[in-house]
């Protein structure tokens, strides 16, 4: 009877124009991770959320906005979330410091992983919608030629995440507080690995961030 319920509510909200709300993670001050040329991941989020801004505006089907480029608090974040069909919040990856090299810049490098992740929260009171968002937007990558990145997965420190689906690159992150908090199904996706100087320079063009798009348009 859920998944029926579930389902319903998936064919309505295909039909009526999905909200969408494109969350840029982190914050000018509190910028994430540092890419192989010692780019700020918040710089690399804004450029993301820009770019799917403008190209999912021009189909009629989704209803998009993103939050604002400034500091914000996660309270911010939640009410933003409030009525909306998916909370996406946009992010770039990283790997631990052990599989890091640093040039004399401390410019971080590392070829350990790379591809995509997808994180969902058993404890955002969607879950379910949530899951099938992601196993959507996660089919969609691949069809685009993207890969999944399985580091989090690993044993050791720092990672051992729950490795939901080992194809399409879904965990489950049961405490990130900005999955766990929001108002709607909610999804934290890592673009690409940063420090990996190949994923670096995929995740800046506009062809990368066209596949992107094409996905979240699958996503509902």
């Amino acid at each position: 009877m859920l998944r029926y319920l579930v389902g319903v509510a998936l064919l309505t909200r295909s039909v009526l124009a999905f909200n969408l709300m494109l969350d840029i993670g982190h914050t000018p001050t509190k910028y994430g991770a540092l890419s192989a040329n010692c780019e700020k991941e918040y710089n690399y989020n804004v450029a993301l959320g820009s770019y799917l801004l403008k190209y999912l505006a021009n189909h009629s089907r989704i209803k998009v906005s993103m939050m604002a480029e400034r500091e914000i608090s996660f309270q911010e974040r939640y009410k933003s979330s409030t009525q909306k069909d998916l909370f996406l919040s946009l992010h770039h990856d990283s790997v631990q410091e052990r599989f890091i090299k640093r040039d004399k810049f401390r410019c971080p490098s590392s070829n350990y992983a790379s591809g995509f992740s997808i994180f969902i929260s058993r404890k955002n009171p969607y879950f379910t919608e949530s899951l099938e968002y992601a196993k959507n937007f996660g089919e969609a990558l691949l069809k685009q030629g993207l890969t999944p990145s399985l580091h989090h997965a690993e044993k050791i420190s720092g990672e051992n995440r729950e490795l939901l689906d080992r194809k399409l690159g879904i965990y489950v992150f049961d405490d990130l507080k900005v999955l766990k908090n929001a108002k709607a199904p909610a999804i934290l996706f890592e673009a690409g690995v940063i420090v990996n100087p190949t994923d670096e320079e995929a995740v800046k063009s506009d062809e990368y961030k066209s596949k992107i798009g094409k996905a979240i348009l699958h996503i509902f």
